[in-house]
């Protein structure tokens, strides 16, 4: 054996170190950095879960906001509703009142034209006086079979 064989060797087997040295700490560093991600993608999930959570409670509470305020715009307009109907109720019965009103009014009026008529006639006006006097019973006549 000679110094060079012995050197030659000692050099191929620190070679054969400095690679598996090299090897495992690679090995090392690519375990560390996949721990690393791995860490950085749980906690990307667990801040993910955590905005959801947060908007799905901020989604929860405007949907109750949501109904809150419907509920307040149908009692507003129920109310105005029940008013309006009120008013209309009050307007119908006025409407006919008014119309019995007149009613009364003009068959009081008819029944005097009537009596001017039936007078006029008795003192011997004829042609217009009895022709509408005519018009007007024949009328009246069909008004009460109505």
């Amino acid at each position: 054996m000679n110094l060079m064989d012995l050197s030659f060797s000692y050099v191929i087997q620190a070679v054969a170190v400095l690679i598996v040295i090299y090897e495992v700490w690679k090995k090392i560093v690519e375990v560390k950095n996949s721990s690393d991600k791995d860490h950085e993608r749980k906690q990307g999930w667990d801040y993910a879960a955590k905005v959801i959570k947060e908007k799905e409670q901020s989604w929860d509470e405007a949907l109750k906001d949501t109904y809150n305020e419907r509920s307040k715009i149908v009692d507003r307009y129920d109310g105005k509703l029940e008013e309006i109907e009120k008013r209309i109720a009050e307007n119908h019965a006025d409407t006919e009142a008014k119309i019995q009103e007149l009613r009364a009014e003009l068959f009081i009026l008819t029944e005097c034209m009537q009596a001017v008529l039936e007078g006029l006639h008795e003192q011997g006006c004829n042609g217009m006086v009895s022709e509408q006097r005519k018009k007007l019973t024949e009328y009246l006549n069909e008004r009460a079979h109505d």
